[in-house]
Protein backbone atom coordinates (compact mmCIF):
# COMPACT_ATOMS: atom_id res chain seq x y z
CA UNK A 1 0.00 0.00 0.00
CA UNK A 2 1.32 3.43 -0.95
CA UNK A 3 0.33 6.49 1.07
CA UNK A 4 -0.04 9.65 -1.00
CA UNK A 5 -0.40 13.12 0.44
CA UNK A 6 -2.47 15.65 -1.52
CA UNK A 7 -3.74 19.07 -0.43
CA UNK A 8 -7.23 17.84 -1.34
CA UNK A 9 -8.91 14.65 -2.48
CA UNK A 10 -11.23 15.24 -5.41
CA UNK A 11 -12.56 13.37 -8.51
CA UNK A 12 -9.69 14.49 -10.76
CA UNK A 13 -7.11 13.19 -8.29
CA UNK A 14 -8.94 9.92 -7.63
CA UNK A 15 -9.53 9.19 -11.33
CA UNK A 16 -5.90 9.86 -12.25
CA UNK A 17 -4.41 7.91 -9.35
CA UNK A 18 -6.75 4.96 -9.94
CA UNK A 19 -5.65 4.84 -13.57
CA UNK A 20 -1.93 5.10 -12.80
CA UNK A 21 -1.56 3.10 -9.61
CA UNK A 22 -4.37 0.54 -9.62
CA UNK A 23 -4.98 -0.13 -13.31
CA UNK A 24 -1.57 0.32 -14.92
CA UNK A 25 0.84 -0.42 -12.05
CA UNK A 26 -1.22 -2.87 -10.01
CA UNK A 27 -0.49 -0.95 -6.79
CA UNK A 28 -2.87 -0.22 -3.94
CA UNK A 29 -2.78 3.31 -2.57
CA UNK A 30 -4.64 5.60 -0.26
CA UNK A 31 -4.75 9.38 -0.04
CA UNK A 32 -4.29 11.51 3.03
CA UNK A 33 -4.80 15.25 3.29
CA UNK A 34 -2.96 15.37 6.64
CA UNK A 35 0.83 16.04 6.49
CA UNK A 36 1.37 14.56 9.94
CA UNK A 37 -0.09 11.21 8.87
CA UNK A 38 2.34 11.13 5.97
CA UNK A 39 5.33 12.01 8.16
CA UNK A 40 4.63 9.26 10.70
CA UNK A 41 3.69 6.50 8.29
CA UNK A 42 5.90 3.44 7.71
CA UNK A 43 4.33 2.78 4.30
CA UNK A 44 5.92 3.86 1.01
CA UNK A 45 5.12 7.58 0.93
CA UNK A 46 4.59 10.09 -1.85
CA UNK A 47 3.99 13.79 -1.43
CA UNK A 48 2.04 15.22 -4.39
CA UNK A 49 1.60 18.86 -3.55
CA UNK A 50 3.19 22.28 -4.02
CA UNK A 51 6.05 22.00 -1.53
CA UNK A 52 8.28 19.33 0.06
CA UNK A 53 7.48 17.63 3.38
CA UNK A 54 10.54 16.43 5.36
CA UNK A 55 12.30 13.54 3.60
CA UNK A 56 9.24 12.19 1.76
CA UNK A 57 9.40 11.48 -1.98
CA UNK A 58 8.09 14.70 -3.54
CA UNK A 59 6.50 15.35 -6.94
CA UNK A 60 5.53 18.97 -7.44
CA UNK A 61 1.91 19.45 -8.52
CA UNK A 62 1.20 21.89 -11.34
CA UNK A 63 -2.27 22.54 -9.96
CA UNK A 64 -4.31 21.04 -12.82
CA UNK A 65 -5.74 18.26 -10.67
CA UNK A 66 -6.88 20.73 -8.04
CA UNK A 67 -8.75 22.99 -10.47
CA UNK A 68 -12.46 22.74 -11.17
CA UNK A 69 -12.81 24.75 -14.36
CA UNK A 70 -11.63 24.19 -17.94
CA UNK A 71 -9.27 26.74 -19.48
CA UNK A 72 -6.34 27.06 -21.87
CA UNK A 73 -3.27 25.19 -20.59
CA UNK A 74 -0.86 26.28 -23.35
CA UNK A 75 1.71 27.79 -20.98
CA UNK A 76 2.15 24.39 -19.29
CA UNK A 77 2.31 22.37 -22.50
CA UNK A 78 5.74 23.56 -23.57
CA UNK A 79 7.98 20.48 -23.57
CA UNK A 80 10.71 20.39 -20.94
CA UNK A 81 13.85 18.28 -20.77
CA UNK A 82 13.32 14.61 -21.52
CA UNK A 83 12.85 12.07 -18.74
CA UNK A 84 13.88 8.45 -19.40
CA UNK A 85 14.03 9.40 -23.07
CA UNK A 86 10.39 10.56 -23.01
CA UNK A 87 8.98 14.07 -23.54
CA UNK A 88 7.76 16.02 -20.52
CA UNK A 89 4.96 18.54 -19.99
CA UNK A 90 3.77 20.51 -16.96
CA UNK A 91 7.44 20.94 -16.05
CA UNK A 92 8.53 21.65 -12.49
CA UNK A 93 10.54 24.62 -11.26
CA UNK A 94 11.06 22.99 -7.87
CA UNK A 95 14.60 21.59 -7.62
CA UNK A 96 13.53 19.17 -4.87
CA UNK A 97 10.86 17.52 -7.03
CA UNK A 98 11.81 13.90 -7.78
CA UNK A 99 10.53 14.30 -11.33
CA UNK A 100 11.06 17.50 -13.28
CA UNK A 101 7.48 17.38 -14.54
CA UNK A 102 4.03 16.71 -13.14
CA UNK A 103 3.40 13.25 -14.57
CA UNK A 104 -0.13 13.11 -13.14
CA UNK A 105 -1.25 16.37 -14.76
CA UNK A 106 0.29 15.28 -18.08
CA UNK A 107 -1.61 11.99 -17.95
CA UNK A 108 -4.83 13.69 -16.91
CA UNK A 109 -4.56 16.18 -19.78
CA UNK A 110 -4.11 13.45 -22.40
CA UNK A 111 -6.55 10.82 -21.19
CA UNK A 112 -9.40 13.10 -20.08
CA UNK A 113 -9.30 14.62 -23.60
CA UNK A 114 -8.96 18.06 -22.03
CA UNK A 115 -8.03 19.64 -25.36
CA UNK A 116 -11.28 18.50 -26.95
CA UNK A 117 -13.26 20.72 -24.57
CA UNK A 118 -11.35 23.79 -25.78
CA UNK A 119 -11.93 25.60 -29.11
CA UNK A 120 -10.54 23.72 -32.13
CA UNK A 121 -10.86 23.65 -35.91
CA UNK A 122 -13.10 20.68 -36.77
CA UNK A 123 -12.90 18.61 -39.93
CA UNK A 124 -15.69 18.38 -42.51
CA UNK A 125 -17.67 16.01 -40.27
CA UNK A 126 -17.26 18.29 -37.23
CA UNK A 127 -14.82 15.91 -35.59
CA UNK A 128 -11.69 16.63 -33.62
CA UNK A 129 -8.90 15.88 -36.17
CA UNK A 130 -5.50 14.51 -35.25
CA UNK A 131 -3.80 17.65 -36.56
CA UNK A 132 -5.44 19.69 -33.77
CA UNK A 133 -3.99 17.50 -31.03
CA UNK A 134 -1.02 18.11 -28.76
CA UNK A 135 0.24 14.63 -29.61
CA UNK A 136 0.42 15.54 -33.29
CA UNK A 137 2.31 18.76 -32.59
CA UNK A 138 4.80 16.90 -30.41
CA UNK A 139 5.21 14.02 -32.87
CA UNK A 140 3.63 11.56 -30.42
CA UNK A 141 0.50 10.57 -32.31
CA UNK A 142 1.83 7.05 -32.94
CA UNK A 143 3.16 6.51 -29.40
CA UNK A 144 1.22 5.41 -26.29
CA UNK A 145 3.03 8.05 -24.29
CA UNK A 146 0.85 7.63 -21.19
CA UNK A 147 1.67 3.93 -20.91
CA UNK A 148 5.34 4.75 -21.52
CA UNK A 149 5.36 7.36 -18.75
CA UNK A 150 3.67 4.96 -16.31
CA UNK A 151 6.07 2.09 -17.05
CA UNK A 152 9.06 4.33 -16.35
CA UNK A 153 7.36 5.73 -13.25
CA UNK A 154 6.84 2.18 -11.99
CA UNK A 155 10.55 1.44 -12.45
CA UNK A 156 11.35 4.66 -10.59
CA UNK A 157 9.10 3.68 -7.65
CA UNK A 158 10.58 0.19 -7.44
CA UNK A 159 14.10 1.62 -7.42
CA UNK A 160 13.18 4.23 -4.80
CA UNK A 161 11.35 1.91 -2.39
CA UNK A 162 13.10 -1.39 -3.08
CA UNK A 163 11.07 -4.49 -2.22
CA UNK A 164 8.32 -2.39 -0.58
CA UNK A 165 6.90 -1.59 -4.03
CA UNK A 166 6.43 -4.24 -6.73
CA UNK A 167 4.55 -3.16 -9.85
CA UNK A 168 2.46 -5.52 -11.95
CA UNK A 169 1.96 -4.56 -15.58
CA UNK A 170 -1.25 -5.58 -17.36
CA UNK A 171 -1.15 -8.24 -20.09
CA UNK A 172 -1.23 -7.43 -23.79
CA UNK A 173 -4.71 -7.89 -25.26
CA UNK A 174 -6.07 -7.88 -28.80
CA UNK A 175 -9.68 -6.97 -29.65
CA UNK A 176 -10.70 -7.02 -33.33
CA UNK A 177 -13.86 -5.04 -34.11
CA UNK A 178 -16.04 -4.97 -37.24
CA UNK A 179 -18.40 -2.16 -38.29
CA UNK A 180 -21.35 -3.03 -40.53
CA UNK A 181 -22.18 0.26 -42.21
CA UNK A 182 -23.51 -1.43 -45.33
CA UNK A 183 -24.41 -5.09 -44.98
CA UNK A 184 -24.74 -5.71 -48.73
CA UNK A 185 -23.69 -3.75 -51.79
CA UNK A 186 -26.76 -4.63 -53.90
CA UNK A 187 -28.82 -7.34 -52.22
CA UNK A 188 -31.87 -6.83 -49.98
CA UNK A 189 -32.03 -3.06 -50.50
CA UNK A 190 -35.68 -2.83 -51.46
CA UNK A 191 -37.35 -1.82 -54.72
CA UNK A 192 -36.76 1.93 -54.52
CA UNK A 193 -33.01 1.73 -53.81
CA UNK A 194 -32.55 -1.07 -56.35
CA UNK A 195 -34.21 0.94 -59.13
CA UNK A 196 -32.11 3.94 -58.13
CA UNK A 197 -28.96 1.84 -58.36
CA UNK A 198 -29.87 0.52 -61.80
CA UNK A 199 -30.51 4.07 -62.99
CA UNK A 200 -27.14 5.13 -61.63
CA UNK A 201 -25.46 2.31 -63.62
CA UNK A 202 -27.37 3.02 -66.81
CA UNK A 203 -24.25 4.24 -68.68
CA UNK A 204 -21.94 1.54 -67.28
CA UNK A 205 -22.78 -1.79 -68.88
CA UNK A 206 -20.30 -3.78 -66.82
CA UNK A 207 -21.53 -2.39 -63.49
CA UNK A 208 -25.18 -2.85 -64.52
CA UNK A 209 -24.64 -6.46 -65.54
CA UNK A 210 -22.78 -7.21 -62.32
CA UNK A 211 -25.63 -5.73 -60.30
CA UNK A 212 -28.13 -7.86 -62.24
CA UNK A 213 -26.10 -10.99 -61.56
CA UNK A 214 -26.06 -10.26 -57.81
CA UNK A 215 -29.78 -9.51 -57.73
CA UNK A 216 -30.52 -12.80 -59.54
CA UNK A 217 -28.32 -14.73 -57.08
CA UNK A 218 -25.97 -15.71 -59.88
CA UNK A 219 -23.14 -13.82 -58.22
CA UNK A 220 -22.42 -13.37 -54.49
CA UNK A 221 -22.89 -9.87 -53.16
CA UNK A 222 -19.40 -8.36 -52.84
CA UNK A 223 -20.02 -7.09 -49.30
CA UNK A 224 -21.18 -10.51 -48.13
CA UNK A 225 -17.83 -11.39 -46.58
CA UNK A 226 -19.24 -12.84 -43.37
CA UNK A 227 -18.14 -16.44 -43.91
CA UNK A 228 -14.65 -15.24 -44.80
CA UNK A 229 -14.52 -13.11 -41.66
CA UNK A 230 -15.75 -16.04 -39.60
CA UNK A 231 -13.05 -18.24 -41.12
CA UNK A 232 -10.29 -15.70 -40.45
CA UNK A 233 -11.40 -15.17 -36.84
CA UNK A 234 -11.69 -18.92 -36.23
CA UNK A 235 -8.25 -19.44 -37.74
CA UNK A 236 -6.77 -16.77 -35.43
CA UNK A 237 -8.84 -17.95 -32.44
CA UNK A 238 -10.14 -14.44 -31.67
CA UNK A 239 -13.57 -13.09 -30.76
CA UNK A 240 -14.38 -9.88 -32.65
CA UNK A 241 -16.99 -7.36 -31.56
CA UNK A 242 -19.48 -6.39 -34.29
CA UNK A 243 -21.22 -3.01 -34.50
CA UNK A 244 -24.40 -2.66 -36.56
CA UNK A 245 -25.82 0.54 -38.01
CA UNK A 246 -29.62 0.31 -37.72
CA UNK A 247 -30.49 3.92 -38.55
CA UNK A 248 -33.03 5.26 -41.01
CA UNK A 249 -31.55 5.65 -44.51
CA UNK A 250 -30.04 9.05 -45.31
CA UNK A 251 -26.98 10.62 -46.89
CA UNK A 252 -24.49 9.24 -44.36
CA UNK A 253 -26.42 6.21 -43.04
CA UNK A 254 -26.86 3.78 -45.92
CA UNK A 255 -27.34 0.40 -44.30
CA UNK A 256 -30.28 -1.96 -44.82
CA UNK A 257 -33.53 -1.15 -43.01
CA UNK A 258 -33.59 -2.78 -39.56
CA UNK A 259 -37.10 -4.00 -40.48
CA UNK A 260 -35.64 -6.11 -43.29
CA UNK A 261 -35.87 -9.82 -42.30
CA UNK A 262 -32.61 -10.65 -44.11
CA UNK A 263 -30.77 -7.98 -42.12
CA UNK A 264 -32.33 -9.14 -38.87
CA UNK A 265 -31.30 -12.71 -39.65
CA UNK A 266 -27.72 -11.56 -40.30
CA UNK A 267 -27.58 -9.70 -36.98
CA UNK A 268 -28.96 -12.64 -35.03
CA UNK A 269 -26.68 -15.15 -36.72
CA UNK A 270 -23.60 -13.11 -35.89
CA UNK A 271 -24.82 -12.41 -32.35
CA UNK A 272 -25.14 -16.17 -31.81
CA UNK A 273 -21.34 -16.45 -32.00
CA UNK A 274 -19.94 -13.00 -31.20
CA UNK A 275 -20.63 -9.95 -29.02
CA UNK A 276 -22.63 -7.27 -30.84
CA UNK A 277 -23.00 -3.53 -30.25
CA UNK A 278 -24.80 -0.51 -31.67
CA UNK A 279 -23.28 1.75 -34.33
CA UNK A 280 -25.18 4.99 -33.62
CA UNK A 281 -26.04 7.03 -36.70
CA UNK A 282 -24.23 10.04 -38.11
CA UNK A 283 -26.53 12.57 -36.45
CA UNK A 284 -26.70 10.79 -33.11
CA UNK A 285 -23.51 12.09 -31.50
CA UNK A 286 -25.45 14.53 -29.33
CA UNK A 287 -29.04 13.32 -29.83
CA UNK A 288 -30.20 11.20 -26.90
CA UNK A 289 -33.57 10.33 -28.44
CA UNK A 290 -31.96 9.10 -31.66
CA UNK A 291 -29.41 6.85 -29.93
CA UNK A 292 -32.11 5.58 -27.60
CA UNK A 293 -34.35 4.60 -30.51
CA UNK A 294 -31.53 2.88 -32.41
CA UNK A 295 -30.28 0.99 -29.35
CA UNK A 296 -33.84 -0.10 -28.61
CA UNK A 297 -34.26 -1.26 -32.22
CA UNK A 298 -31.09 -3.36 -32.11
CA UNK A 299 -31.95 -4.65 -28.64
CA UNK A 300 -35.34 -5.81 -29.93
CA UNK A 301 -33.65 -7.73 -32.77
CA UNK A 302 -31.10 -9.27 -30.39
CA UNK A 303 -33.59 -10.03 -27.64
CA UNK A 304 -31.50 -8.28 -24.98
CA UNK A 305 -30.28 -4.74 -24.17
CA UNK A 306 -27.25 -3.31 -25.95
CA UNK A 307 -24.21 -2.44 -23.81
CA UNK A 308 -21.52 -1.65 -26.43
CA UNK A 309 -21.28 1.21 -28.90
CA UNK A 310 -19.17 2.85 -31.60
CA UNK A 311 -20.22 6.13 -33.23
CA UNK A 312 -20.74 6.09 -36.99
CA UNK A 313 -18.03 8.20 -38.69
CA UNK A 314 -16.40 8.28 -35.21
CA UNK A 315 -18.38 11.44 -34.45
CA UNK A 316 -17.82 12.17 -30.76
CA UNK A 317 -18.85 15.44 -29.16
CA UNK A 318 -17.49 15.64 -25.62
CA UNK A 319 -19.02 15.32 -23.15
CA UNK A 320 -22.51 15.01 -24.72
CA UNK A 321 -21.96 11.83 -26.73
CA UNK A 322 -20.59 9.91 -23.78
CA UNK A 323 -23.19 11.30 -21.39
CA UNK A 324 -25.88 10.02 -23.74
CA UNK A 325 -24.41 6.52 -23.90
CA UNK A 326 -24.00 6.34 -20.14
CA UNK A 327 -27.57 7.58 -19.63
CA UNK A 328 -28.84 4.76 -21.86
CA UNK A 329 -27.00 2.09 -19.88
CA UNK A 330 -24.27 1.55 -22.46
CA UNK A 331 -21.06 0.92 -20.54
CA UNK A 332 -18.47 0.24 -23.26
CA UNK A 333 -17.56 2.62 -26.11
CA UNK A 334 -15.10 1.95 -28.95
CA UNK A 335 -15.12 5.31 -30.79
CA UNK A 336 -11.92 6.84 -29.37
CA UNK A 337 -9.59 7.04 -32.34
CA UNK A 338 -8.86 9.12 -35.41
CA UNK A 339 -10.22 8.66 -38.91
CA UNK A 340 -7.38 10.59 -40.57
CA UNK A 341 -4.42 8.68 -39.13
CA UNK A 342 -3.52 5.63 -37.03
CA UNK A 343 -2.47 6.35 -33.48
CA UNK A 344 -3.40 7.04 -29.89
CA UNK A 345 -6.06 9.73 -29.63
CA UNK A 346 -5.96 9.74 -25.83
CA UNK A 347 -2.23 8.97 -25.65
CA UNK A 348 -2.99 5.61 -24.09
CA UNK A 349 -3.25 2.00 -25.26
CA UNK A 350 -5.51 0.87 -22.42
CA UNK A 351 -9.22 1.15 -21.63
CA UNK A 352 -10.20 3.87 -19.16
CA UNK A 353 -13.27 5.29 -17.46
CA UNK A 354 -14.60 8.43 -19.12
CA UNK A 355 -14.07 11.53 -16.97
CA UNK A 356 -16.69 14.25 -17.54
CA UNK A 357 -14.61 17.42 -17.32
CA UNK A 358 -17.55 19.81 -17.33
CA UNK A 359 -19.06 18.12 -14.29
CA UNK A 360 -15.69 17.05 -12.79
CA UNK A 361 -17.17 13.59 -12.48
CA UNK A 362 -15.96 10.00 -12.86
CA UNK A 363 -18.49 8.07 -14.96
CA UNK A 364 -19.27 4.37 -15.42
CA UNK A 365 -18.57 4.43 -19.18
CA UNK A 366 -15.40 2.60 -20.21
CA UNK A 367 -13.64 4.06 -23.24
CA UNK A 368 -11.80 1.48 -25.36
CA UNK A 369 -9.46 3.40 -27.69
CA UNK A 370 -8.66 1.82 -31.05
CA UNK A 371 -5.42 2.41 -32.93
CA UNK A 372 -5.95 1.53 -36.59
CA UNK A 373 -8.76 1.43 -39.17
CA UNK A 374 -8.98 0.03 -42.69
CA UNK A 375 -10.36 3.20 -44.31
CA UNK A 376 -7.63 5.27 -42.65
CA UNK A 377 -4.98 3.18 -44.35
CA UNK A 378 -6.68 2.85 -47.74
CA UNK A 379 -8.57 6.14 -48.18
CA UNK A 380 -6.84 8.73 -46.01
CA UNK A 381 -3.23 7.55 -46.26
CA UNK A 382 -3.69 5.82 -49.65
CA UNK A 383 -1.38 2.96 -48.72
CA UNK A 384 -0.90 -0.15 -50.78
CA UNK A 385 -1.76 -3.48 -49.10
CA UNK A 386 1.94 -4.13 -48.40
CA UNK A 387 2.40 -0.65 -46.93
CA UNK A 388 -0.72 -1.14 -44.80
CA UNK A 389 0.65 -4.40 -43.37
CA UNK A 390 3.86 -2.60 -42.45
CA UNK A 391 1.92 0.16 -40.67
CA UNK A 392 -0.14 -2.44 -38.82
CA UNK A 393 3.06 -4.16 -37.65
CA UNK A 394 4.39 -0.83 -36.38
CA UNK A 395 1.22 -0.02 -34.43
CA UNK A 396 0.86 -3.47 -32.87
CA UNK A 397 4.52 -3.30 -31.91
CA UNK A 398 3.97 -0.06 -30.01
CA UNK A 399 1.04 -1.57 -28.09
CA UNK A 400 2.87 -4.79 -27.29
CA UNK A 401 5.86 -2.89 -25.88
CA UNK A 402 3.63 -1.39 -23.18
CA UNK A 403 1.40 -4.45 -22.62
CA UNK A 404 -1.57 -2.47 -23.83
CA UNK A 405 -4.81 -3.34 -25.61
CA UNK A 406 -4.62 -3.36 -29.40
CA UNK A 407 -7.99 -2.67 -31.04
CA UNK A 408 -8.50 -2.75 -34.80
CA UNK A 409 -11.50 -1.33 -36.68
CA UNK A 410 -12.44 -3.07 -39.92
CA UNK A 411 -15.49 -3.21 -42.22
CA UNK A 412 -17.09 -6.11 -44.06
CA UNK A 413 -16.64 -4.41 -47.45
CA UNK A 414 -12.87 -4.11 -47.08
CA UNK A 415 -12.60 -7.89 -47.51
CA UNK A 416 -14.66 -7.82 -50.71
CA UNK A 417 -11.69 -7.82 -53.14
CA UNK A 418 -13.89 -5.43 -55.12
CA UNK A 419 -13.02 -2.04 -56.63
CA UNK A 420 -10.58 -0.16 -54.34
CA UNK A 421 -10.41 -3.11 -51.93
CA UNK A 422 -8.55 -5.52 -54.20
CA UNK A 423 -5.76 -7.15 -52.19
CA UNK A 424 -7.12 -6.05 -48.82
CA UNK A 425 -8.59 -9.30 -47.54
CA UNK A 426 -5.01 -10.50 -47.08
CA UNK A 427 -4.24 -7.31 -45.15
CA UNK A 428 -6.84 -8.24 -42.56
CA UNK A 429 -5.60 -11.81 -42.37
CA UNK A 430 -2.08 -10.50 -41.80
CA UNK A 431 -3.39 -8.08 -39.15
CA UNK A 432 -4.87 -10.98 -37.18
CA UNK A 433 -1.65 -12.96 -37.52
CA UNK A 434 0.54 -10.06 -36.41
CA UNK A 435 -1.74 -9.09 -33.53
CA UNK A 436 -1.91 -12.54 -31.94
CA UNK A 437 1.81 -13.32 -32.13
Amino acid sequence: MMLIYCPEENPRVTWTFDLVFKQLLGLDYRITTFPDELIHSNEPRLNYSFKPITDTLFIEASGLLFEHEIHDQSAKLIPGEKWAGLPTLFTSNQSLSALRFDIFSAIFYFVSRYEEYLPFEPDEHHRFPSTESLAFRLGLIDKPVVNQWVIEFGKFLEKTFGGMVICKQPEYTFIPTIDIDNAWAYAHKGLKRTIGGLWKDRHNMEARNFRYQVLRDNQPDPYNTYELLKHFHSEAKVQPIWFFLVARYNRFDKNISPQNPHFQHLIRSIAADYPVGIHPSYASNSATALVSHEAETLGHILGHPVDRSRQHFLRIHLPNTYRTLSHLGIHQDYSMGYADCPGFRAGIASPFLFFDLEENKITDLTVNPFQIMDTTLQQYLKLTPDQAIQKIAEMTGEVKKVNGTFISLWHNESLSEWKEWKGWSQVYRELLSIAIK
